[in-house]
């Protein structure tokens, strides 16, 4: 399946608004909290965790717990404007938003991160090699 054919017209504060309620990790530059509930999600800029207000789109990732796999994905590796290693080089994409992307996590415990797209520098195809 394409890349491509996982767009979506859909912004991050309206897929944020989808997931009110769940449990969610924010990830930022120096910031080291512990997940919350995703309280509420205002219109434009804003969103609301245990009772702190964010910016979605100033943020590094947004994940997100307590969410079933996603039916369709295609793995893809992930360039990031910050340093990860190599903990995106081979990940399930979800969707592509307006101003966002959204991955499947690996892991016992499903969940999705979402990447404001300002915080990706590119998206490559990853081919698993064979094992003959």
């Amino acid at each position: 399946m394409s890349i491509l054919k996982l767009r979506k017209n859909i912004t991050l504060q309206q897929r944020l608004a989808r997931l009110t309620g769940h449990l969610v990790e924010i990830n930022g530059e120096g910031l080291g909290l512990e997940p919350g509930r995703l309280q509420r999600v205002f219109k434009s800029n804003f969103i609301q965790v245990q009772g702190e207000l964010f910016v979605p789109l100033s943020l590094q990732s947004i994940r997100v717990f307590d969410i079933n796999p996603a039916p369709r994905t295609v793995r893809v590796g992930l360039r990031t404007t910050f340093n990860t290693g190599k903990a995106f080089s081979s990940i399930r994409l979800v969707e592509i938003g307006t101003d966002f992307i959204e991955v499947q996590s690996k892991g016992k415990f499903p969940s999705r991160i979402l990447f404001p797209l300002n915080k990706i520098e590119g998206i490559f195809p990853v081919r698993l090699k064979s094992k003959n």
